[in-house]
């Protein structure tokens, strides 16, 4: 006696920022649940929000998918839910997200009443209730903006008669995943249906997402964003003039993609195009800037300048930077910015004044005398301002004087 039972658990497409959308449509459906479960006396409430398929509205064809009839049915709802939402909704947003749920609730579930007043009219007493159209209607926009990804599955095997037991995972690519499950749907629905189970909706949300989808443009953009995920996978293998290429091809549709820029400059890098790796990375910080992502900014600074070494950038994109990291309490990379600052636009405004914080950083908080002092001894190769001379001075003269406390100490504990 052989089984093979397995279950999806999970999808290797990338969820951009939290699904906010998602989370509010699962948690509703989670504590409507839960309300109705645990506090008495609302079974008519219960009852009235689901949809009658003798008496359907468009209104109750909504409602009711935020009813369900147990755990199991919820929680079987919530787990593809959970698996395909959040990639979808971080691609569309989440206003266009819930709009498009919503409309494929009404739509699957009025589909399901129709179905059974016209082949089932016995059944047009039980009511109609459950998320399941609504996410099958998900799952059409994923086969249609995310054919290209891949799900994973969990699975046990069991041979009773042998007292063989083995649990495995694997993957499979969405469009097969999905079109498997929806010729299993099909075929259940014509062979043996299940009193219970709306085939009819699981079938027409997943038809009405993938037609949705089409009518969004959603091929054209997975078409493009297929080409970055086999890029992913030429670096993964070490195929890098392939993964640039491909890199390359998605900027010049998408040239603001900050992520993008960023994976480009480092296989440009590993090809020895420096200068194009630095004109990517200088790119990509100028992008995450201006939509504010100043904390992503400067790490892909840092990053720049571990892979590449000192670049400059705009003076005023590398002195927002070199104040950030001081904001965030990383002294050290605020110095070199500073200082890069300094060198890059010694006849900037704010030069001696980001040297003289660099000093200052480098002697108060990381107790780097020596670096200090070569820093301030630079800076008085500059021509100043009789003032800002005087300042450069006096922050030498206190770097000396810690130079020798330091070295007086070192002395000590030779001794």
């Amino acid at each position: 006696m052989y089984y093979f039972f397995y279950i999806p658990v999970g999808t290797e497409a990338r969820v951009r920022g939290t699904p906010w959308g998602t989370l509010a449509i699962a948690s509703l459906n989670a504590g409507i649940f839960l309300f109705f479960r645990f506090v008495p006396g609302f079974e008519p409430e219960f009852y009235r929000l689901t949809l009658q398929p003798g008496d359907p509205s468009i209104l109750t064809s909504i409602t009711s998918s935020f009813l369900h009839a147990g755990w199991i049915h919820l929680l079987s709802n919530l787990l593809y839910f959970g698996i395909f939402a959040p990639p979808i909704e971080s691609r569309i947003g989440t206003v266009r997200f819930l709009a498009t749920y919503l409309c494929f609730a009404g739509l699957a579930n009025l589909a399901q009443a129709g179905w059974m007043l016209a082949i089932r009219p016995d059944l047009a007493s039980m009511p109609i209730l459950g998320m399941s159209g609504a996410v099958a209607g998900v799952m059409g926009l994923f086969l249609v903006r995310l054919y290209f990804a891949r799900l994973k599955f969990a699975a046990v095997t069991l041979l009773y008669l042998q007292g063989f037991t083995r649990a495995s995972k694997f993957t499979l690519p969405a469009v097969i995943a999905i079109a498997l499950w929806f010729l299993l749907q099909g075929v259940y629905q014509l062979v043996q249906p299940v009193e219970g189970t709306a085939y009819v909706a699981h079938l027409t949300g997943l038809a009405t997402g993938a037609l949705l989808g089409f009518l969004m443009g959603l091929a054209g953009e997975a078409r493009l964003e297929r080409r970055l995920v086999i890029g992913d996978r030429y670096a993964e293998r070490g195929e890098w003039y392939a993964a640039v290429g491909e890199y390359e091809h998605y900027l010049t549709k998408r040239p603001e993609d900050p992520d993008v820029l960023i994976r480009a400059a480092r296989v440009h890098r590993v090809t020895q195009q420096t200068h194009v790796a630095h004109a990517r990375f200088r790119q990509a910080i100028a992008r995450l800037l201006k939509r504010n992502e100043v904390d992503e900014a400067c790490d892909c600074f840092d990053e720049m300048k571990r892979l590449l070494g000192d670049a400059p950038l705009p003076a005023p994109d590398l002195l927002r930077i070199a104040r950030r990291f001081e904001e965030r309490g990383r002294p050290s990379d605020a110095s070199r910015a500073y200082e890069s600052y300094g060198r890059h636009y010694p006849d900037a405004p704010g030069a001696v004044t980001a040297l003289l914080k660099c000093v200052d950083i480098e002697r108060k908080i990381l107790n780097n005398p020596g670096r200090a002092q070569f820093v301030c001894k630079e800076l008085l190769k500059l021509p100043l301002r009789p003032d800002l001379e005087r300042l450069a001075r006096e922050r030498l003269h206190a770097v000396e004087e810690a130079l020798l406390v330091q070295r007086g100490g070192d002395r000590r504990k030779s001794a």
